[in-house]
């Protein structure tokens, strides 16, 4: 198995490689093992290329094998590791292989990190999440799930982002239309956008519990409040409190009463932290 830096070292007979191509070649090389230069002899070549086979193979799997140490490494870290004398009952034999299948190819550190929360909280509660709801943080990048957290500071408990009147954005609050779509694209929030939850209030007022602050509003003569509102998923709502439970963004439930206001609501903004 040859070192990558070989690569910089033109095989005898092969074409000069401009500064592009020993990018490739080196990049290859160092992800996958093995030399990645053209060739001219045939009988040379195939038994190069069957040996950057069996070195692409062998990194493929250590590359996974580091990316499942480095999960469970963080896993044991959020969990409080410490050694015990009996060993706890095992985890869902199917959930862990699932687990196992999407985290091998995660390299980035801060999924990766992710990552060995979701197993260290699973760990501790057995349950909390589903087998789908890996597959659905699975598509997430790093970025999707900073959306996510921006979209939690906005989002009711029970799974839903209330409109303010009949905007669609929430960009003040920092969360874009275009957010909004990956995100239903990712099947956190539903595509429907004409939907709306209502609350029955018998005594013409309703407390929004929200993560942090209560939004309290009251109607001098309705005891039915419908607000139209985006919904989120089942596996939305799944992933809600643990990835995304963050304080509600006060700015926003300001804004919201408000909005309220304007249709004949009262309305005072309590912390609750």
């Amino acid at each position: 198995m040859s070192d990558s830096s070989d690569t910089n070292d033109l095989i005898l007979g092969a074409p000069e490689l401009s500064e592009a191509a020993k990018r490739i070649a080196d990049s290859m090389a160092h992800l996958l093992g093995g030399d990645y230069v053209p060739g001219v002899d045939d009988d040379a070549e195939t038994k190069a290329r069957r040996d950057r086979l069996n070195n692409r193979l062998v990194a493929l799997e250590m590359r996974r094998q580091t990316n499942i140490e480095a999960i469970a490494a963080a896993a044991y870290e959020a969990a409080g590791f410490r050694p015990v004398e009996a060993a706890p009952s095992l985890l869902d034999e199917d959930w862990m292989a699932r687990f196992i299948d999407h985290v091998q190819d995660i390299g980035n550190p801060l999924m990766q990190e992710v990552w060995g929360q979701v197993l260290a909280q699973e760990a501790r509660e057995p349950g909390t999440f589903s087998i789908h709801a890996l597959d659905a943080l699975a598509k997430m990048t790093a970025d999707d799930l900073e959306t996510w957290k921006r979209a939690g500071r906005l989002a009711f408990p029970t799974g839903y982002i209330m409109k303010l009147g009949v905007r669609t954005e929430f960009d003040d609050f920092g969360l874009s239309q275009r957010d909004l779509v990956r995100l239903q694209a990712l099947g956190l929030i539903q595509e429907i956008e004409d939907l709306g939850v209502t609350f029955y209030a018998p005594t013409k007022g309703l407390n929004l519990d929200y993560r942090g602050a209560d939004l309290i509003i009251r109607h001098p003569e309705s005891t039915l409040f419908t607000l139209p509102a985006f919904k989120m998923t089942a596996i939305g709502n799944e992933l809600l409190a643990p990835l995304a439970g963050q304080s509600a963004n006060r700015d926003y439930l300001q804004a919201l009463g408000e909005e309220l206001r304007k249709q004949g609501f009262d309305f005072r903004l309590q912390p609750t932290d």
